[in-house]
């Protein structure tokens, strides 16, 4: 059987993933294809991505270390897997969890670079409840979930949804609180490209080990999300006490007094936190904390950076 382009469309378009196909001959690497899936992910038509390079999802939100090594992977024609912040066209905040596959002529030319998206904040969501009887329907990950993150030595991203969504739905029953913290480190591309990569691992270890510090409870967990990302959360916690605590974080940074010359924010290597709590409700899922926690980064970082919001 003999496949035409017209059948290759039609697969891209009924993917759950999103797709995008930018043009790896330009050096601006514009889009030239979205699939319905992409559109849906970001709240972008295809008409306002189509010639436009995808950094616009970053917003002013530039200063990732996970997005300085895509762009390298790009330059250098290689796959790469990264999470970056991006921003949907209404604002919104997510975890954009992306695979970038170069695709070579028959000369071994890197023509395209597809990517696939998608929401790593979908793995939060939980079903609602099929009954008042009935108890909140999680469902967990079925393979072992590796759980330590190799530079750090903190808890891996998908092993913090597996604790936040059982707490989550503990603290349903119980009508507790539970806080979230999103966690930058301030030009952290900078830093690297000041002193290099070792250097910032070197880094980062010291400021995520400073931060888990400041969670000390056997409840409160910290992962390392990405390059120099972290999340954390922490039940129990009221919007004042998490606030404070996010204030905490981003002072104790400070103390460590990492030098960083090449900081436009102060000498030395700082955080932003994005902070947000809520009372944990049936109709609301961990995801949607999570988001809060992003635009709250948001907030921080547009404020100066430096600080808790």
């Amino acid at each position: 059987m003999t496949l035409d382009s017209d059948f290759y469309r039609r697969l891209l378009e009924s993917s759950p993933e999103g797709v995008a196909l930018v043009d790896a001959q330009n050096p601006e690497n514009p889009v030239i294809y979205v699939n319905p899936a992409f559109e849906a992910l970001t709240g972008y038509p295809a008409a306002d991505l189509i010639g436009k390079n995808l950094r616009l999802l970053q917003g002013d939100d530039r200063d990732q270390d996970a997005r300085h090594r895509l762009r390298e992977a790009m330059a250098r024609g290689e796959a790469c897997r990264v999470l970056l912040r991006n921003h949907r066209k209404d604002g919104r905040v997510f975890w954009n969890e992306m695979s970038v596959i170069p695709l070579v002529d028959a000369q071994g030319r890197v023509t395209h670079f597809a990517g696939h998206h998608r929401d790593a904040g979908e793995r939060l969501r939980i079903e609602p409840k099929p009954s008042r009887d009935s108890p909140i329907n999680i469902h967990l990950p079925t393979a072992v979930t590796v759980r330590d993150d190799r530079l750090t030595g903190l808890f891996t991203l998908p092993y913090l949804e597996e604790l936040l969504k059982r707490d989550w739905a503990i603290a349903t029953r119980e009508n507790r609180s539970i806080a979230v913290f999103s966690v930058d480190i301030d030009a952290l591309d900078l830093y690297n490209a000041t002193f290099g990569r070792a250097a910032g691992d070197s880094a980062i270890r010291r400021v995520s080990h400073c931060i888990a510090g400041c969670l000390r409870r056997s409840s409160d967990v910290t992962a390392r999300i990405d390059g120099g990302s972290l999340l954390a959360f922490a039940p129990g916690l009221s919007s004042e006490q998490a606030f404070r605590v996010g204030q905490t974080m981003a002072e104790r940074v400070r103390e460590l007094r990492i030098h960083h010359p090449r900081s436009a924010i102060l000498r030395y290597v700082s955080v932003s936190v994005g902070v947000s709590a809520v009372i944990a409700e049936q109709n609301v899922d961990p995801a949607t904390l999570l988001e809060r926690s992003l635009q709250q980064l948001k907030l921080a970082k547009s404020a100066g950076r430096n600080q808790a919001a």
